[in-house]
């Protein structure tokens, strides 16, 4: 077993110990921190299986934007029942684990030692779809209506959210002046390189939806620390969450036209198309992330008499 297969074991093993401790440990916040870390582990993992999108998003998701809202409820917990019983938690995550790990077994069994047709065929036609990222080219040309149903699902969840909340939003806090001034050079930091991270989607690992994870964490960072900007809430989150199906409803109509086929992309104006659907859909997610976020606290923040 060479260096790099021992390296992957180890990974492995730890991504199933720290799942496992943070569906077992009594203690809220160490299992919270076991979930962290089994966020950064799994992204380390998806990037040494050559899944480097994939990687992104779990860091930027599971690690970022999960983090953010585990730190959060944790910060407004309820005290625990007296007299409760950890026994049935304890039995409960015992059988999920079983059944997932059988699960995971049956799935590894099916998967064929050979690649699968569909990727060479994806790779061949590379050339028209107006990116050479293969994993964009399958999000927003072979599968884009998979994308725009996931981009639905997300506009909903901000209408959820705005209707439970009420159009309200967490306050915003007072920071310390060492707190504040950090949020001032990390903000434009992650925009930054959420701009880098959408552009480059095209040729390399990237993309709207990387983009928009670390679009959502500046703008939840820069709330949390007192930052006063425009945040947003209500029926304006909601539209520019929104703004995402509504381009990809016109770039339908727009391929329709042109090709003849719902969301056909020529390979002239392909390239171009792309770049503009991502900017749309990687501000929409950051927004609606957000939104999500900043609405969780609105109604604790209400019962508490505090007025957004």
């Amino acid at each position: 077993m060479s260096a790099l297969d021992l390296l992957d074991v180890v990974v492995l093993a730890a991504v199933v110990l720290t799942a496992f401790v943070a569906l077992l440990v009594p203690g809220r916040a160490a299992a919270h921190t076991a979930f962290l870390i089994f966020g950064i582990l799994l992204a380390v993992l998806w990037g040494r299986v050559d899944a480097p999108d994939v990687a992104i998003a779990e860091a930027a998701l599971g690690g970022g934007i999960a983090g953010a809202l585990l730190v959060d409820a944790l910060e407004r917990r309820t005290p625990p029942v007296p007299g409760g019983r950890e026994t049935p938690r304890v039995v409960v995550a015992v059988i999920v684990g079983a059944v997932a790990a059988a699960a995971l077994v049956a799935v590894v069994r099916e998967i064929p030692l050979a690649p699968a047709p569909l990727a060479a065929e994806a790779l061949g036609e590379l050339g028209r779809t107006g990116v050479s990222n293969p994993v964009t080219a399958v999000l927003l040309n072979y599968r884009s209506l998979d994308t725009l149903l996931e981009i639905a699902v997300l506009v909903v969840a901000v209408s959820a959210v705005g209707a439970v909340s009420r159009e309200g939003v967490r306050p915003l806090r007072e920071s310390e002046p060492i707190r504040r001034a950090l949020a001032l050079v990390l903000v434009p930091v992650l925009l930054v390189l959420a701009l880098w991270i959408l552009v480059a989607g095209s040729s390399q690992p990237g993309g709207a939806f990387q983009a928009g994870a670390l679009g959502a964490a500046a703008l939840v960072i820069g709330h949390l620390c007192g930052i006063p900007y425009a945040t947003p809430r209500g029926r304006g989150a909601l539209a520019i969450a929104g703004g995402g199906v509504v381009a990809f409803v016109v770039l339908g109509v727009i391929g329709l036209g042109s090709t003849g086929a719902w969301l056909g992309l020529d390979p002239a104006w392909a390239g171009a198309a792309i770049l503009a659907i991502e900017a749309v859909l990687a501000v929409s997610i950051s927004v609606a992330l957000a939104a999500i976020f900043l609405a969780a606290g609105a109604v604790d923040a209400r019962r508490a008499g505090v007025r957004p």
